[in-house]
């Protein structure tokens, strides 16, 4: 027989799991909803950082074309024909042009709280731009200390390019997915 009592307490009992149920549910919803922004944020984080890596990649490109005819323009310094020095100036336009590029990147990565980095694409930028003050098409020769200069500038750029990269891949990917 059923008494008054085993009904009360079925009743507490389920309703018990009602509360916790429902508890539990709102809890998950919370937490799948916390989760989701983490995961939005996360992924506009990787894209801005893939925005700089794309913004620096075309600086890097200009600079690689204008470090082709700087050294084309040190082998063969007076004897280097009109054509290729009118073709240096016009890189050299282009060049300035894209650092435009730079300083977005620049202040991409300020805006994400990576000083460091942004420091590290600055003394990039400011080691592109001592090259192409030394190099520049009006320049009728160059002296051996400063062919040699260039080659150091080349090598201390193509190590700051290496290590920015280096140090940007670290931070596109989250401590979670590398381990």
């Amino acid at each position: 027989m059923v008494t008054l009592e085993m009904v009360d307490a079925g009743v507490k009992i389920a309703t018990g799991m009602l509360v916790s149920g429902l508890c539990f549910l709102i809890y998950l919803k919370r937490y799948q909803s916390l989760d989701s922004r983490k995961e939005a944020e996360i992924t506009r984080r990787r894209q801005l950082f893939e925005d700089v890596a794309a913004q620096v990649g075309r600086v890097h490109y200009v600079y690689q074309k204008y470090l082709s005819l700087a050294t084309e323009f040190t082998r063969y310094g007076q004897h280097w024909p009109r054509s290729r020095r009118d073709e240096l100036a016009k890189v050299g336009e282009e060049l300035a042009e894209v650092f435009h590029e730079l300083t977005k990147a620049e202040s991409t990565l300020l805006l994400l709280g990576e000083k460091r980095l942004e420091r590290s694409l600055r003394i990039y930028g400011a080691r592109i731009v001592n090259l192409r003050r030394q190099i520049y098409a009006e320049k009728q020769t160059l002296t051996g200390e400063e062919i040699h200069l260039v080659d150091e500038v080349k090598k201390d750029i193509a190590q700051l390019k290496e290590g920015f990269f280096d140090a940007l891949s670290l931070r596109y990917m989250p401590k979670k997915v590398m381990s």
